[in-house]
């Protein structure tokens, strides 16, 4: 929870920010930049971190982000061309995005960044929020909500930390031992930690938890401020079974196989962390590609509860929105924005009300809407609505650089060769990742208990003519806007299928379709334009496949003893396939997942924080399937 709006008001003093609930100053009256130089920066010794090839740096209390604006100035300053910087920052009580515009505008020569920031700011929608910045060379994570328990969610190895938050007797929750004890299971050896604070129960805690601390001179009239450096052992969160493998060497040759809209994402996820994939994808499987669609919805798919599944994909709604608002200025959405959710009866209105006062999102974010003539009640999303996926695809990157259908993937010593028809090599390379849908399907190794992939196929239409919808609509399918040429899309359809090959054209599913939708169509004029055909994969528990893939001979050896009652925790670290990935599996919402998910392997490859909770990690490690064959084996 980020508090109720009179626990959060902002006053001003001046043009300095005043948190009433603390009774407290957001910076230094006096020179706020200069506080966070001498106290941050030259506290951690900043300048130097920033030549690593990838500095992870993590903070308690990002307030107005003024230290995080400056960390940016003084990285790109010092930073090589090929490096990137992750920034993980908690907050509980998010300032709205006018008071953080008004308080940077004290801060001219930050306005670039402030401004590009801003543009993405997520406010006070509780939960994790990737942001990508710098063309892509800076990660935000922010973790809105309670600081212990955001930082216990997740499992990282910072470099550096900004302790912040208000001051101890102001708000002693900032500085109570389980948050020390987050800070330190999260930092890499040798992390170098910096405070305003020199409070003794902040000193001695820091101490106890690992931390060499000593005092130095405060900035203008603070006396003392602290710098430490961690010397103890940091204890991740992950059972072995789904352990993180090792970073791939920087020089490592990767192949991303997919040229849809995993494939394209995944590749840019790659050069943002500085590296240079190689995309292969073919003409075969494009006739039955998902991401050939016509249009694509962008529609979170709201359930309640804190499990896996549910926050997994609200925060992957957020995150494709963000994207897309600032990629090239949401230049790949198309028609009026906004979504419609709706319900039939009482009973689903109920179940919709319901639904809108768990979120507690604010009102800008989700609304209620009443009965219309062609609609029931519902839930209306202003930041939702209908994407174009060609222009959304040619925006994340160029097609494949490798023109070829993947038949099979093979093992030959260090390298993996794919090979295609014919019997044709197509690229050797160090590490291989699947982001091409059901194509996965045939490159993924033998498995007791799968991979839980389910292959269907769907019908589409797309209709064209006056009077179509002026938002998407959500009922019994989809319904995206119509774009100014009157062109919209329904659907869909989805049945089983046990191949991977194009889908006919079925008189009887369009007829579904358009009885399907009769009511909104009721209003418009429009009449069939095209029909699209494709195929789309999932799983068995409706998430995604995200992340390396395991040794199946010696994953079920060394998880045998599950079948006898052993707990996880007995257990070895799991053994992969040397440098193989998977980003597939995405399901109906490929669209809005594709993003974090790219993201979310990326950051395996390379061994920096991922941008999700452990338990979403683990619920979509691939070999949660195998897993759960031998547990059954008892």
């Amino acid at each position: 929870m980020t508090g109720s709006s009179e626990d959060n008001r902002l006053e001003w003093r001046g043009t300095v920010p005043y948190a009433a609930r603390f009774g407290d100053v957001y910076y230094s009256v006096d020179d706020p930049q200069g506080e966070v130089r001498h106290t941050f920066l030259d506290g951690t010794g900043f300048t130097d971190l920033c030549h690593k090839d990838r500095l992870c740096v993590a903070e308690t209390g990002f307030g107005t982000g003024l230290n995080f604006l400056e960390a940016w100035k003084t990285w790109a300053r010092n930073a090589g061309p090929d490096t990137y910087m992750t920034f993980l920052s908690v907050e509980a009580f998010p300032l709205s995005r006018g008071d953080l515009r008004r308080a940077h505008d004290a801060f001219p020569d930050h306005r670039q960044r402030s401004e590009e920031l801003i543009a993405a700011w997520p406010g006070a929608i509780p939960g994790i929020h990737r942001i990508r910045l710098a063309q892509g060379r800076i990660r935000l994570i922010l973790l809105i909500g309670d600081a212990a328990a955001m930082l216990a969610a997740l499992s990282f190895q910072a470099d550096a930390w900004f302790l912040d938050g208000f001051a101890p007797s102001r708000n002693p929750d900032m500085w109570r031992p389980a948050v020390l004890a987050q800070v330190a299971r999260n930092s890499a050896p040798g992390a170098r930690l910096a405070s305003f604070t020199a409070a003794g129960e902040v000193r001695r805690g820091l101490s106890a938890q690992g931390f060499v601390v000593e005092k130095r001179p405060g900035f203008g009239r603070k006396r003392d401020c602290i710098s430490a450096v961690f010397k103890g052992t940091p204890h991740p969160n992950e059972p072995g079974w789904c352990r993180r493998p090792d970073a791939l060497p920087r020089d490592a040759r990767i192949a991303v196989i997919g040229d849809g809209i995993a494939g394209r994402a995944m590749c840019r996820a790659l050069r943002d962390a500085g590296r240079s994939p190689t995309q292969i994808a073919g003409t075969d499987s494009r006739a039955y590609a998902a991401s050939t669609l016509p249009r694509a919805l962008i529609a979170p798919k709201l359930i309640r509860g804190d499990h896996p599944f549910a926050t997994f994909w609200r925060q992957a709604y957020w995150d494709a929105v963000r994207e897309l608002d600032n990629l090239e200025n949401g230049a790949a959405w198309i028609g009026p924005r906004g979504l419609r959710i709706a319900e039939d009866g009482p009973e689903g209105a109920a179940k919709l009300h319901r639904l809108k006062e768990w979120l507690a999102w604010p009102e800008d974010c989700l609304g209620t809407v009443a009965r219309s003539d062609a609609m029931p009640d519902g839930l209306f999303l202003p930041h939702a609505g209908s994407v174009d996926p060609d222009t959304l695809l040619s925006l994340l990157g160029p097609p494949a650089d490798i023109q070829a259908d993947v038949a099979t993937l093979r093992r030959d010593g260090t390298a993996w060769t794919l090979v295609g028809k014919g019997n044709r090599i197509l690229f050797q390379a160090d590490a291989v990742i699947l982001a091409c849908g059901p194509g996965a399907f045939p490159l993924l190794p033998s498995t007791p208990g799968g991979f839980g992939m389910r292959i269907g196929s769907g019908q589409c239409i797309m209709m064209r003519g006056p009077g179509g919808p002026d938002c998407a609509v959500l009922e019994n399918g989809y319904v995206t806007s119509a774009d100014r040429d009157g062109r919209f899309t329904i659907g869909a359809t989805a049945a089983p299928r046990a191949k991977l090959a194009p889908v006919d054209i079925r008189d009887d599913w369009t007829a579904e379709l358009m009885d399907r939708h009769r009511r909104p169509l009721e209003a418009s004029e429009a009449v069939i334009d095209t029909v699209w055909t494709g195929l789309r994969c999932d799983t068995g528990d409706h998430l995604p496949l995200a992340g390396p893939i395991q040794d199946p001979v010696k994953f079920g050896r060394d998880f045998a003893g599950l079948a006898d009652g052993k707990l996880p925790n007995e257990m070895p670290d799991a053994a992969y396939l040397p440098g193989l990935y998977a980003t597939t599996a995405l399901g109906a919402r490929g669209f809005q997942a594709a993003l974090l998910l790219a993201d979310l392997v990326a950051s395996l490859v390379d061994g920096d924080a991922v941008p999700v909770s452990d338990q979403v990690l683990a619920a979509m490690a691939p070999s949660r399937f195998q897993l759960r064959h031998i547990k059954r084996g008892r």
